[in-house]
């Protein structure tokens, strides 16, 4: 990462939680390993300055100073809380790695929408969770100066398609005037760091030695989940491999680094490797193992990934390919057509999909939960199909010319640089961010944003005013209880350990019991000899009240009873 990002465009504070940014030992998720890459480059942004963590949680606090920390010493980690909108304002921008922006829009809404900018991103649409983020973004306060980044054109094009409908609907609900704003839409791609996908810790000779690959074995390399209902159905690789394999006489070897869910897919995709292509020799790797992805890169010839299915939205492991400088063929889908260029980096292999209400029957079920979500993907994996013909023709000339193979890695690794390295992509992010700030400054100096209460937000004492006797207002009498204990005693119990308190609301406690030793006095005078908001008498009483320091009295009335 360049050190001109620093000082000249501004990094967004990061939502931080572990599960988005660890990588956990199994079953490696594709928003795990792209948050990962992202929290490097940021940090890698910082250039050896300072980077902005928020959240709930001290502790998780402590976890991103660590994690800070071990990417770069250099850079100071500072951690403020979630709901501190004052350091939120401060920082500008807040930056979630999902697409939550609606629900951290309504925290920001009660302070003005304008204190801040919000972006999130995509990572698989699909789910019902997905979906509903997105969709909440046609009823939240997002704002224009807010934004959504979206890792293809791809995905784009599906989050306009579901906010075109909700907001449809919402105009039929409310009216045509109901007035919905949406975040900015932004096409960014993930990206990866190409240094790490140039030095595996071995040369591709000593790989292949190990993994028993013969120099005239050609090797395909699969990486990622092992899932026919959700990533990938291996299928038409047999096939069109198994083809090839007999074809051209060559030996053919068919590498699957991954991890499987349960016995039963591990026993499936075996099967189906012996049923379906029995010409090619197959490997079976432990992608929760890094040195086992590290053999598959450094050995392997050709990376191949024909995914098919609606869970996948970019495909990382396209660009890990290039970067690695593989030539690649891989499905024309989603992300997958905005990474590979065909005949210049790899292939791209046409695939078919019915069109709209083909799908609906699923989607009723799974909306009426009459299905599962797996069971939902998978239903609609199953007609999405493969050009065999173009599979066979890519694999074949690659397969038959190792000139061919060379020349379109050593050009996938460039493109790798050029396009989708993060040292290239932080600074789209950069210009985002400051894009967003312009806006925000704009529409605020214009008088353009608003704040009121929002129902989810709604003080308890307001919401639940009618449970009480009587209110704590201007007029509620409040005097020394006469055989009152020592405030600081009670208040130290146990008893009252959620009575959190600092020095400065001890002061404030005291303050207000030496106005009135003199006499009993109204909220409201009680505020004037105090010289304190009556927001904060009314909270310091209401305690004091709560451990019998004093007593409240209402309209003439006695504590305990309606007037």
């Amino acid at each position: 990462m360049t050190d001109s990002l620093q000082g000249t465009s501004r990094l967004a504070a990061l939502r931080f939680e572990t599960d988005g940014f660890h990588l956990p030992e199994k079953r490696i998720m594709g928003r795990q390993s792209a948050g990962h890459s992202f929290l490097r480059a940021m940090v890698g942004a910082a250039a050896g300055g300072s980077m902005v963590g928020v959240g709930p949680s001290p502790k998780t606090g402590a976890v991103f100073a660590e994690d800070v920390r071990r990417i770069d010493p250099r850079v100071a980690a500072k951690w403020i809380d979630l709901s501190d909108h004052a350091g939120l304002s401060a920082a500008g921008c807040l930056h979630l790695a999902d697409p939550s922006i609606g629900r951290q829009a309504r925290q920001r809404h009660v302070f003005g929408n304008d204190a801040y900018s919000l972006t999130g991103i995509t990572h698989t649409i699909s789910s019902d969770g997905a979906m509903g983020l997105l969709t909440d973004l046609s009823i939240a306060p997002v704002m224009p100066w807010d934004g959504l980044i979206c890792t293809s054109q791809a995905v784009t094009a599906s989050v306009e398609t579901l906010l075109d409908v909700q907001e449809d609907y919402l105009r039929w609900r409310f009216g045509k005037e109901a007035r919905m704003n949406r975040p900015h839409l932004a096409t960014i791609p993930l990206g990866v760091h190409c240094d790490d996908y140039v030095d595996f810790g071995m040369d591709e000779a000593q790989a292949r030695r190990e993994l028993g690959l013969a120099p005239d074995e050609i090797a395909f390399f699969f990486l990622g989940r092992l899932s026919f209902h959700a990533k990938a159905h291996p299928y038409p690789m047999y096939l069109g491999l198994e083809e090839v394999a007999r074809a051209t006489g060559r030996k053919i070897v068919l590498v699957q680094c991954g991890w499987f869910a349960n016995d039963m897919i591990e026993n499936a995709f075996k099967d189906g490797a012996r049923d379906f292509a029995p010409s090619l020799r197959h490997l079976w790797l432990d992608g929760t193992d890094a040195r086992q992805r590290a053999l598959g890169w450094a050995a392997s010839d050709i990376f191949i990934s024909l995914s098919d299915n609606i869970q996948e939205t970019f495909g990382l492991t396209i660009i890990e390919a290039m970067a690695a400088g593989k030539p690649v063929i891989a499905t024309q889908w989603d992300g997958y057509r905005q990474t590979v260029r065909h005949g210049e980096t790899g292939f791209l292999i046409p695939t078919f999909m019915p069109q709209i209400e083909a799908g609906e029957e699923y989607a009723r079920a799974f909306a009426a939960r009459t299905i599962t979500y797996d069971v939902y993907i998978g239903l609609a994996s199953q007609h999405v199909s493969v050009d065999l013909r173009a599979l066979r023709d890519a694999a074949l000339a690659l397969v038959v010319d190792e000139s061919l193979r060379r020349r379109l890695g050593a050009r996938a690794r460039e493109v790798a640089r050029e396009s989708f390295d993060w040292s290239v992509l932080m600074r789209d992010y950069c210009a985002l961010w400051d894009e967003l700030g312009s806006r925000r400054r704009a529409a605020s100096a214009s008088g353009q944003a608003d704040r009121r209460a929002i129902a989810e937000q709604l003080d308890p004492y307001r919401y639940f005013a009618a449970y009480p006797s009587h209110g704590i207002d201007a007029r509620t009498l409040v005097s020394l209880h006469p055989a009152a204990p020592d405030w600081r005693e009670v208040s130290r119990h146990a008893l009252f350990s959620l009575s959190r308190r600092n020095a400065a609301e001890d002061t404030l406690m005291q303050t207000i019991l030496v106005a009135l030793s003199a006499s009993s006095l109204s909220v409201e005078m009680l505020s004037l000899a105090a010289g304190l908001p009556q927001s904060r008498v009314i909270h310091a009483v209401s305690l004091l009240a709560k451990w019998s320091i004093v007593d409240l009295c209402a309209d003439g009335g006695s504590k305990g009873h309606d007037g």
